[in-house]
């Protein structure tokens, strides 16, 4: 039997959802079929078959989650899914998947086990205690240490029956992800292999962890939920603390999530039970288990006498980086900060009414989560600058406006070519694109596309209106393509079809600038016949500084201009 699992698609993401299957189980199927629809960031992708075989068992239907490592289809195989995955083959579409870990290393007199991946992405994990002895004898999957993660304690079990020979490190030492953590003895081994397949193809991110159980806040959670149900159970936002698993021995299933959504067994719901009282941190500290951080994180922090509640989370899903804390420095609020007066009561009738606000956490994930890390990769990356200024579209006819704007834009392309271009940022190099392909900002319920017009420069104003018109149709559908978002050289984004006279929008790299169209406006002006009304289109064009120079970036513009003030 053989197990197929999701790999990345491309996006960096750490889950897809499944939009359709295009086969069934008891399919035979080719190597290179099209097997599934999985909807990224993005895009739709098809994921083809790495085999040729008999297809047993499809995990999931459509609208489920499935996370990147999980389990997606089983080949050949008695449906149970009993058997260890086969790595994930990368589709053609997409990128390869990461590489197996490798076994651990062989030393004199064992096997030395080194630090898995316990679920957050984070580099290393801090010990808090040892659970066993050098010395000892342990069984398989005893549990041998409690390391604390970002937010978690989490129990690390022992990946052999065997005898313990060193311990590596102590409480308090901060140990990196595949870094030795314990080596065994030779006697009494039983297996050699490194921590189980199953737990070593679980994604980084989970709000679960890789290996044994974990501690969130004071309560203990067993790992009895697969990967796909975990991120349906994120999505919906269920606690699954609170869900009781109807499957084979006691395991939840996704219907169980889908009850638990229905009952309002929530995150943050939980009803009021008899819990263990929680550590309360001294007059003026914090929990550190409240913050999102590494242990070397936090154990900087501590040096620098910055708490971490005075931080902007920068890091990867609102991860504190130690630059964090270094821009903290000064902003921690005082340990032994006095008791704030209650405010006094409002004199009768001089009272507000009281108001109840209920705000559910919102994940943002899909379109709009790309968004957000492709703005942050330009905040962090471009030098922007943008110049603004109107074109008299006084004379122009009724017609599709978007049409013009491409056509200004590849006008300006061949008067100044400097901003048709992609800009490399570590090597300082440039490519300047012959041929004009423009992407399209389209807003949309779901977040923000940008589809591409390729050969804008070849199609007339009737192939472009045809062109954009399929585009937005996908968007509806649900139904566009990675290639149909790739490769643009320059960006247009109509602002003004909805409100905004200027604005400063958002170079997408490689590129290196982006056209903004404002709201038209009616404007007097002087003219040899005396004051007349004219149509005014506020333009307001981001570059990057980097890639091209102002005179470069003004006479781009001052040929959009041109071409836009042409009657037809």
């Amino acid at each position: 039997m053989k197990i197929f699992n999701l790999p990345d698609l491309g996006e960096g993401l750490p889950d897809a959802e499944i939009v359709r299957w295009l086969v069934k189980e008891g399919d035979k199927v080719a190597l290179d079929q099209p097997m599934v629809e999985m909807e990224t960031a993005k895009a739709v992708v098809e994921v083809p078959s790495p085999y040729e075989g008999t297809i047993t068992r499809l995990n999931g239907q459509a609208g489920d989650v499935i996370e990147v490592g999980a389990a997606l289809v089983e080949f050949d195989g008695d449906g149970s899914s009993a058997a260890a995955a086969v790595p994930a083959q990368a589709a053609p579409q997409a990128a390869a998947t990461e590489a197996p870990k490798a076994a651990p290393a062989a030393v004199a007199g064992g096997q030395v086990f080194n630090l898995p991946d316990l679920g957050e992405g984070l580099p290393d994990a801090e010990i808090v205690r040892w659970l066993v002895s050098e010395g000892d004898e342990l069984a398989l999957d005893q549990p041998m240490v409690e390391m604390e993660t970002a937010k978690a304690v989490v129990e690390v079990p022992s990946p052999f029956a065997a005898k313990v020979a060193k311990l590596y490190g102590q409480a308090g030492d901060v140990i990196e992800v595949g870094a030795p953590l314990i080596s065994f003895g030779d006697a009494g081994a039983t297996s050699a292999a490194p921590v189980a397949a199953e737990e070593e193809s679980k994604p980084s991110g989970d709000a679960g962890t890789v290996v044994g159980a974990v501690q969130v806040g004071n309560t203990i959670v067993a790992e009895s939920a697969n990967a796909v149900v975990k991120a349906l159970a994120r999505k919906l936002k269920v606690d699954l603390a609170q869900v009781t698993g109807t499957g084979p021995d006691g395991a939840i299933t996704q219907a169980d999530i889908k009850k638990a959504k229905a009952d309002g067994k929530l995150m943050g719901t939980q009803a009021a039970a008899p819990q263990p009282a929680p550590v309360a941190a001294p007059a003026g500290e914090e929990n550190p288990l409240d913050f999102r951080a590494s242990p070397a994180v936090r154990a900087h922090a501590r040096r620098l006498g910055v708490m971490l509640s005075a931080c902007n989370a920068t890091g990867k899903k609102g991860t504190i980086t130690k630059a964090d804390v270094d821009a903290a420095v000064g902003k921690s609020v005082p340990a032994a900060a006095p008791a704030q007066a209650k405010p006094a009561a409002a004199p009768a009738g001089d009272r507000l009414p009281t108001i109840q606000v209920s705000i559910e956490p919102q994940s943002v994930r899909g379109v709009r989560r790309a968004m957000a890390m492709g703005m942050a990769k330009s905040h962090a990356t471009v030098v922007p600058t943008t110049l603004m200024e109107d074109a008299d579209i006084t004379n122009w006819p009724k017609q599709d406006f978007l049409a013009r704007y491409v056509r200004a834009l590849v006008f300006a392309s061949k008067v100044e070519p400097a901003l048709n271009c992609w800009f490399d940022g570590e090597r300082f190099e440039r490519l300047v694109h012959p041929n004009v392909h423009v992407g399209i900002a389209v807003d949309s319920p779901d977040g923000l596309y940008v589809p591409v017009v390729h050969d804008a420069d070849k199609k007339d104003a009737n192939q472009i209106r045809q062109r954009v018109q399929e585009l937005r149709e996908k968007i509806e559908t649900r139904s566009l393509k990675q290639e149909d978002q790739q490769g643009a050289t320059i960006t247009l984004s109509n602002f003004g079809s909805i409100a905004g006279r200027y604005g400063t929008p958002v170079v997408s790299p490689p590129q290196v600038a982006i056209l903004g169209t404002g709201r038209f406006r009616e404007e007097l002006k002087l003219t040899d016949k005396g004051i007349a009304k004219h149509k005014m289109l506020p333009l307001s064009l981001t570059f990057d500084h980097r890639a091209c120079t102002g005179g470069e970036a003004a006479r781009f513009l001052a040929a959009v201009i041109e071409d836009l003030q042409k009657p037809v």
